[in-house]
C-alpha cells in the first residue's frame, strides 16, 4: 500500500517515514497517516438506442465524471463528499483512481445538463466500498432526449412537395451510417406534411437529411430528390445538446410570470402579466426557430411573367423565335400612348402544380428599355421637338433607355407575403420602320440565389413622319403630259399654268402560311 503523511502531502511510505515533533508535557498529539493505495474504477458511457454492429452504442467525450461519498453530518445530515474526478475520452471511456477503503455511493455525470442511468450491463452498485480488485464496466447511458422540428418545404412559400423519407444519424458515429452499398437497414421517418416536430430523438449533434420526395401516387419526383440527394447530398447539422435546458428555463419563468406582492393596480398588473406571457411565446418561438429547427428549401426555377396595358395583339400565327430574334412575348402598341408593365416573378416548383411567388429580398430587377426611342433618322430632332412641348413625355418615353433596377415588391394579404411584383409606367414612341419592326425591353433578375431574363418584342402602329422636304419619283413608263411640234419649219407650241391631276393607286398581296406541330 501506499501511505501519506501530513494531511496527506508527503509519502511516508516504506523506508521513507516522516518526523514527527514532540513539545514538552504536551500529551496525546495525533498523527495522522493516510492509506493511499488506490485502484482503477472505470467505464463508459454512450448514448441510449444507438447500438450497432461492433459497439453498445455511440461514445461520447468529455462527460465529466465524479465519484460521491455520502458522509453523515452529527448523524443527521447527509452530505455528499466529492472522492475524485475525471472526464470521458474520445472513445468514450473513462477511468478514475479511487482510494481503498473509500465508498462509492454515487456516481455523478455531467455533460450539458443530460440525465444518465446505468447501463443494462452496468456492475454499478451504489455503496460500493473499495477494495483491492477489478472494478470495471461501471457503463453509463445517456438517456436524454430532445425535440427537433424538420421543415420540408417548397421556396419561401413553404409549399408542400411531397411525403418525404427523412434520416436522423449522430455527428461522429456510425449509427444508422448511409453507406454505398447500404448494408445495414435505415431508421427513417416518414413525413408527410411541409413542417414535423419530432419529439423523442438523441439530444447530442445530429446530421439530418432528406432521402427522397415521392408523389400521392409514390412516384419518385426525381428533380426535388435529385437535388436534396445529387453528388453531394444537403445535410444539415443541428446541435440539440443544450435544447432541454433552454425548455427548462422557460418553463420556470412561465411559473412564475403571475407577479405578485405588486403595488401597482389591476389594470396595471394585468398590463405586466400579458406582457411577460408575450415575452415568453417570443422566446420559446426564437427558441425553436433557432435551436431547434432544421429547413430543407427547394426553389425550383425562377420565371418571369410579363403583362402589360394597351396590348392589340389579335393574332397568334407568328414565331418568336424565327422572327423576332427569340422574344418571349410579342405585343402592339399604339404610337406615342402610355403602358403600365407588370413583372411577377415566381418560382416553378412542380410543373403545372406547385409554384411559388415569394422572392428573395436580396433580388432586384433590371430594365432595359428601347420601345420609347429609335435609331432612325431624325429621331433627335423629333425628341427636340417633343422637350419644347412637355418635358415630362420625354423622360418617359426615354426611362430606362441605358437600363434601371427595380427592387422587387410584394402585395400582403391579412399580414401574409405573397405576389412579388415590379411595376412601372413607360410610353411607345415612333414605329420602327426596319425590319422584323419590332422594338423590344430586356428584363433580368439579378441578385446571389436566382437568375432569370424575359425579353418582349412590341410592334409600334401609327404614323411615321418623314419630315419636310423629301420627295419621291414618280413612275417614267407612263408620261405625264405629250407636246406636239404643229407642221412647218417656223411653227412651234408652248405652253403655261399647267395644272396636272394625279391618281395615285397602290395595291399589296401578302400571302402567309404556318404550321405548327
Amino acid at each position: 500500500h501506499k501511505f501519506s503523511c501530513n494531511q496527506g502531502k508527503d509519502d511516508c511510505s516504506g523506508g521513507i517515514g516522516t518526523l514527527v515533533y514532540l513539545s514538552h508535557l504536551k500529551f496525546k498529539e495525533p498523527l495522522h497517516i493516510y492509506d493511499d493505495t488506490s485502484v482503477p474504477f472505470s467505464g463508459k458511457v454512450f448514448i441510449e438506442e444507438t447500438a450497432y454492429p461492433g459497439a453498445e452504442g455511440c461514445m461520447i467525450s468529455n462527460v465529466k465524471v465524479c465519484l460521491l461519498q455520502e458522509r453523515n453530518n452529527g448523524g443527521v445530515l447527509k452530505m455528499n463528499e466529492t472522492l475524485v474526478c475525471g472526464e470521458t475520452g474520445p472513445d468514450g471511456t473513462y477511468s478514475l483512481p479511487v482510494v481503498i477503503g473509500s465508498r462509492v455511493d454515487y456516481v455523478d455525470l455531467t455533460y450539458h445538463g443530460h440525465e444518465f442511468i446505468p447501463s443494462p450491463e452496468s456492475t454499478f452498485e451504489s455503496g460500493m466500498v473499495i477494495e483491492e480488485g477489478y472494478y470495471g464496466d461501471n457503463d453509463f447511458v445517456d438517456v436524454e432526449k430532445a425535440r427537433v422540428i424538420v421543415e420540408i418545404v417548397g421556396g419561401l412559400c413553404d409549399k408542400r412537395l411531397g411525403r418525404s423519407t427523412v434520416h436522423m444519424k449522430i455527428v461522429g458515429c456510425d449509427w444508422n451510417k448511409v453507406t454505398k452499398p447500404q448494408l445495414v437497414d435505415l431508421e427513417t421517418f416518414t413525413q408527410s406534411g411541409p413542417r414535423q416536430i419530432y419529439n423523442s430523438v438523441p439530444a447530442h449533434l445530429l446530421d439530418i437529411q432528406v432521402r427522397e420526395i415521392r408523389d400521392r401516387d409514390n412516384g419518385n419526383i426525381e428533380h426535388i430528390s435529385n437535388f436534396f440527394q445529387g453528388t453531394q447530398p444537403i445535410v444539415r447539422t443541428i446541435d440539440l445538446r443544450d435544447t432541454n435546458a433552454a425548455d427548462v428555463a422557460i418553463e420556470k419563468a412561465a411559473e412564475s410570470e403571475n407577479p405578485t406582492n405588486t403595488s401597482k393596480g389591476i389594470t396595471e398588473e394585468e398590463e405586466l402579466k400579458g406582457d411577460t406571457r408575450n415575452s415568453l411565446e417570443t422566446t420559446k418561438k426564437d427558441e425553436e426557430e433557432g435551436m431547434e429547427l432544421v429547413r430543407f428549401q427547394y426553389d425550383g426555377k425562377l420565371m418571369l411573367e410579363f403583362e402589360t396595358t394597351g396590348d392589340e395583339l389579335a393574332c397568334t400565327s407568328y414565331s418568336l423565335q424565327d422572327e423576332y430574334e427569340g422574344a418571349d412575348s410579342l405585343h402592339v402598341l399604339p404610337y406615342m400612348t402610355g403602358f403600365r408593365i407588370t413583372i411577377k416573378p415566381k418560382y416553378e416548383i412542380i410543373a403545372g402544380e406547385v409554384y411559388c411567388d415569394i422572392v428573395d429580398d436580396n433580388l432586384k430587377l433590371r430594365v432595359i428599355n428601347q420601345v420609347g426611342i429609335d435609331d432612325n433618322e431624325g429621331f433627335d430632332e423629333f425628341l427636340a421637338e417633343m422637350r419644347k412641348q412637355n418635358e415630362a413625355q420625354v423622360e418617359i418615353l426615354e426611362k430606362c433607355r441605358d437600363g434601371c433596377v427595380y427592387d422587387i415588391a410584394h402585395d400582403y394579404v391579412n399580414g401574409t407575403k405573397l405576389g412579388a411584383n415590379v411595376m412601372d409606367f413607360f410610353a411607345a414612341g415612333r414605329p420602327n420602320i426596319a425590319a422584323p419592326y419590332v422594338k423590344y425591353m430586356d428584363f433580368s433578375i439579378e441578385g446571389r440565389t436566382a437568375s432569370a431574363t424575359h425579353k418582349a418584342a412590341f410592334v409600334i402602329t401609327g404614323y411615321f413622319s418623314k419630315g419636310p422636304g423629301n420627295s419621291f419619283a414618280l413612275p417614267t413608263h407612263k408620261p405625264i403630259m405629250v407636246l406636239r411640234d404643229p407642221p412647218g419649219g417656223l411653227s412651234y407650241a408652248t405652253y403655261e399654268n399647267v395644272k396636272t391631276t394625279i391618281e395615285l393607286e397602290m395595291s399589296s398581296t401578302s400571302t402567309t402560311l404556318h404550321h405548327h406541330f
